[in-house]
C-alpha cells in the first residue's frame, strides 16, 4: 500500500480523495473515489467496519450488493443509494474479476438528520435508493445529472450543489450534536452519566434522540467510536499492535477488545490480521 497526493493505491486498487466544500465540511466526513481494477485475489474478504457514518454512493461501474448480517440488498447502478448506520460488519460484494468503480460521500455522525429527514434507526443496518427515502423530482433530477457527468468529481460536485440546499430546508438540533462531539472528542471512552451531565439531558432523552437522528444509541456509538480507534492503530502495523499489547490504549482489558472486535468485524483480532481485507482497509487508511 502507499500514498500519492490526495489517494492511496494498492496493486489493484485505488482510492481517491476529495474535500469537501468548505461550508459543507461540518456536514460531509469524507468524499472519496474507489475504484478496482477487476483483479483482486479469491481470498478478498471486502469487510467494510462500522463508523457511525452514514453513506450515500453512486456506483458507476460493475455491479454491487451490500451483506449486512445476512441480508442482501442489491444496488442499482447509476443511482445515489443511501447505506444506513451500521452496528455490524458490512461485505462490499462486487464482483472481485472484473472492473468496479464508486463515489462515496461520508456524512458526518451528527449531519445526517440533517439530509435524510426519517427517522435514523429506520436506516439502521439497510441499504436503499435515496429515492426511496425522498421521492421528489430533484433527487430524479439529481441522479440524472450525476450518471451524465462523467467525471467523478464533477458527480461531487453535484451532489454537494444539492445538499448545499438540502440544510436550508432543516433546523440544527444542537443538544444532539453536543453529545455525539462529546462521544468522538472522547475517542468513545465516556461513561453515559458523563454524557448527561455534558448535555444537560437524562439517559433516557438521550437514547431516544440519537436513536431518531443517528439511528443507534449512545452507548453503541461511543463503542464504534472506540473501535474504530483501535482500528485505526491496527491498521498501521497488525503484528506489533497485537504483539505490543497497544490495544490497552484504548479498552480496559483484552477480553474487552475481543469481543469488540469481532462484534464490529466478525472475527477476534488474531484470526482477522491472517485475512486479505485490502477493500475494507484502505476506505480507513
Amino acid at each position: 500500500m502507499y500514498k500519492i497526493g490526495g489517494g492511496i493505491h494498492m496493486s489493484n486498487l485505488t482510492i481517491s480523495r476529495l474535500s469537501p466544500r468548505l461550508d459543507l465540511k461540518p456536514f460531509i466526513k469524507d468524499i472519496w473515489i474507489f475504484e478496482s481494477n477487476g483483479m483482486l485475489s479469491e481470498d478478498e474478504m471486502r469487510i467494510i467496519a462500522p463508523n457511525g457514518s452514514v453513506k450515500l454512493m453512486m456506483h458507476y461501474e460493475g455491479h454491487l450488493a451490500g451483506r449486512i448480517d445476512g441480508h442482501s440488498f442489491p444496488v442499482p447502478e447509476h443511482r445515489l443509494i443511501v447505506a444506513g448506520v451500521s452496528d455490524c460488519p458490512v461485505i462490499a460484494d462486487f464482483d472481485q474479476g472484473k472492473p468496479f468503480g464508486c463515489i462515496c460521500f461520508e456524512l458526518n455522525p451528527a449531519a445526517a438528520y440533517r439530509l435524510l429527514t426519517v427517522p435514523q434507526h429506520e436506516l439502521r443496518n439497510v441499504i436503499l435508493p435515496f429515492g426511496d427515502i425522498i421521492d421528489t423530482s430533484a433527487i430524479r433530477i439529481l441522479e440524472e445529472q450525476m450518471y451524465v457527468a462523467s467525471d467523478p468529481v464533477h458527480k461531487s460536485v453535484l451532489f454537494q450543489d444539492y445538499f448545499s440546499v438540502a440544510l436550508t430546508r432543516t433546523q440544527r438540533d444542537t443538544t444532539f450534536e453536543q453529545g455525539v462531539f462529546a462521544i468522538i472528542n472522547a475517542s468513545g471512552r465516556i461513561s453515559m452519566a458523563s454524557l448527561s451531565q455534558q448535555t444537560g439531558r437524562s439517559d433516557r432523552w438521550l437514547r431516544a434522540k440519537f436513536a431518531e437522528r443517528l439511528g443507534i444509541g449512545p452507548k453503541t456509538f461511543a463503542s464504534i467510536v472506540r473501535f474504530q480507534s483501535c482500528f485505526q492503530a491496527l491498521l498501521q502495523d497488525k503484528h506489533s499492535f497485537l504483539q505490543g499489547g497497544a490495544f490497552i490504549d484504548h479498552y480496559y482489558d483484552q477480553a474487552h477488545f475481543i469481543k469488540e472486535f469481532k462484534r464490529f468485524m466478525g472475527y477476534p483480532p488474531t484470526k482477522y490480521t491472517s485475512l486479505h481485507n485490502e477493500v475494507g482497509e484502505i476506505i480507513y487508511f
